[in-house]
């Protein structure tokens, strides 16, 4: 074969390969567009994603802190009820028997009562304040000793035995009532049940 028929044959190969190279090349940025297409909408999708679970977390963040603030201001709402309905139990028990007698003596009668009907016979303890007024409602078998502190008003049944005892103290009535009341004190003071 001659030299020319050599370069035309090597010249129509180089075409040939030149041409597949363009395409493999055509084809190799169609691809590479197809995929950066693809890429750019799957980030675009997890960005989306991200910010929307971003959002929720957020909006989950506001209503969690909106909640404990308003539970917090609820519960400081409550304190400041329970120290008002403190308050007039405190004054409650520090005036019982000084302001109004006739009801702190109808009081006694009933502890008095109470006390003899579930010890039968024993000693009666209470105020030295109160020993003329508790001696002169005394039933015959029963006792007055003297001995409860002057900022404990009422009066403590001891039975004969020594083996039980009533509490009829203002502290212990008040503290066995104390919900029932706590509940009409707080609709009084408050409007409504606490």
């Amino acid at each position: 074969m001659d030299k020319k028929a050599l370069e035309r044959i090597a010249e129509k190969i180089r075409d040939d390969a030149n041409r597949k190279i363009e395409e493999y090349r055509t084809i190799a940025e169609e691809k590479r567009q197809e995929i950066l297409k693809k890429s750019a909408r799957e980030l675009e999708r997890e960005i989306h994603a991200m910010r929307e679970k971003r959002e929720r977390e957020i909006s989950n963040m506001v209503n969690y802190t909106i909640s404990q603030a308003k539970m917090e201001r609820k519960r400081s709402l409550l304190v400041e009820k329970e120290k008002g309905i403190d308050a007039i139990f405190d004054e409650t028990f520090e005036t019982i028997g000084k302001k109004d007698r006739d009801r702190y003596t109808e009081f006694l009668k009933k502890g008095i009562r109470h006390i003899k009907d579930v010890l039968g016979e024993g000693s009666i303890i209470c105020r030295p304040s109160d020993e003329s007024l508790v001696r002169s409602m005394l039933p015959p078998d029963m006792t007055l000793k003297p001995g409860l502190p002057e900022d404990n008003p009422g009066i403590i049944g001891i039975s004969k035995d020594g083996k039980m005892s009533v509490d009829f103290t203002v502290e212990r009535r008040l503290r066995d009532m104390k919900e029932d009341l706590r509940k009409e004190i707080s609709e009084i003071l408050y409007g409504g049940s606490e």
